[in-house]
């Protein structure tokens, strides 16, 4: 499997990180596909071939991402597009 992680620092508070962490999940499968939901500060997304945790803390917001093999190809784009939303969140 390949693995991304994409962090970024930010000075929100934990239920504001939480709502820009939804909104990145709901981009994410308006483009792509894919359920998300809610465990604790986590929000784990599925998609076939993709398994995602968006970690969410006062100091940062972490997207891990674990690809399966037939996704690994795409690994570059994903990392990519998950990072560029990611950076528009934020900003």
């Amino acid at each position: 499997m390949a693995d991304i992680n994409v962090q970024r620092k930010h000075q929100l508070s934990l239920p504001d990180i939480r709502a820009k962490a939804s909104e990145l999940a709901d981009q994410l499968a308006s483009k792509f596909g894919g359920e998300h939901e809610w465990e604790g500060d986590n929000l784990n997304y599925k998609l076939t071939g993709i398994d995602a945790c968006i970690a969410c803390t006062t100091e940062d917001i972490v997207v891990d991402i674990k690809l399966g093999m037939m996704m690994a190809a795409l690994r570059g784009t994903i990392e990519t597009e998950v990072g560029n939303l990611l950076d528009k969140l934020l900003a």
